[in-house]
This record gives C-alpha cells, structure tokens and sequence, in this order.
C-alpha cells in the first residue's frame, strides 16, 4: 500500500520551479550569440536564454528529468516552460529518495561531446520532496498518470522481493552443471 501521509501540494509551494511570483533574480530572456552546429557546418546563431532550472522526478525506479526555463515576458509576468529532458531506469541502490516517489532539484553540468551538448543533471538530496502532489502542475502533461501508477505499483511490489545470492564458488557452478573436474577435456595429456 502507498502511504501518502507526509505529502506535499507542489502548486502551495514557493519554489521557482512552480510559483509564478516574480523575484529579483527574474528577468526577460537575453539574446544571445553563440555558435551551433547546422547540418556539417558551424554557424553563429542568435537564441534566446532565460534562466534554467532542473529537476528530477524518482518514481519507483525512474527518474524523469525535467528543464524548466523561467523568465518574464513583456508584460512583466514570470513565464515557466517546462521540458522532459529523458527517462531512466536505476537499480535500487542507485535511489535518491525514501519514499516511493520524491522530487528533486538538479543541478547540470555539460559535457561538450562530438557535435552534441549533452546535459548531466546532479540531484541535490537535501532539496527532497516526499510524496509530491502532481496535480496543477506541469509534469502531468508529460507523464501519464497510468505510467506513474504503473511504476509505483512495481516498485512497492520489488519491495517484498528476496534477493537470492549465490555464494557457490566456480568449481561448485561447473559440478553442480554437470562437468566433472577429473574427466574433463581440459585435463587430457
């Protein structure tokens, strides 16, 4: 059973992630020069930058990553445009959180590979969420609420799963298949 006592209401929250109060720190996105890859060639390329902050949803044994890009349009109203940047299955020992589903702020570092700009993200595990509710927010455009039961589900349910280790040693491995040591074609002369 999934215990969503300790939960928190994400839309009640005063993160920059979600409020659309404005702070001293927003501001209108910058162009900016900078040069990409077009087709085989590099070029300079005008974009527009605002500031980008990063998160991480764990659901069971995924992680969600999300881009947020936060800024003020010309009215002078903060604007949140939100991105999934991928998907990825962890092992259990790789889980940030305690609870079946926690949100995470990230931190990136890029890694400039051959033609791609790739993005690591960094969980912060101080910044955890227990329990979030997803509802009013972006993140449910992006994920389905079936996928999320789905995960949950499985998760709760490898809980109760007993990791069976094998402490037989090679020798053991090779008897117990069948090959005898003594006769074996190996020790042949």
């Amino acid at each position: 059973m999934y215990d969503r006592r300790s939960f928190t209401v994400l839309t009640n929250l005063e993160s920059p992630l979600f409020s659309y109060v404005s702070t001293p720190k927003d501001s209108p996105k910058k162009e900016v020069r900078r040069s990409q890859w077009v087709g085989s060639r590099l070029k300079k390329v005008t974009v527009y930058q605002a500031t980008d902050l990063f998160c991480i949803l764990e659901v069971g044994l995924k992680w969600y990553s999300f881009q947020v890009e936060r800024y003020l349009d010309s009215s002078g109203k903060v604007c949140l445009d939100w991105k999934l940047l991928g998907v990825k299955e962890v092992t259990k020992e790789q889980r940030a959180g305690t609870a079946p589903m926690t949100l995470f702020k990230a931190t990136s570092r890029y890694s400039f590979l051959w033609r791609d700009e790739a993005t690591e993200l960094v969980i912060d595990r101080s910044s955890g969420i227990s329990n979030p509710i997803l509802a009013g927010t972006p993140i449910t455009s992006f994920i389905e609420a079936q996928d999320i039961y789905q995960e949950l589900s499985r998760y709760i349910a490898s809980l109760k799963d007993i990791e069976i280790v094998d402490s037989r040693t090679d020798v053991e491995k090779a008897e117990s298949a069948g090959f005898d040591r003594k006769t074996s074609f190996r020790n042949i002369k």
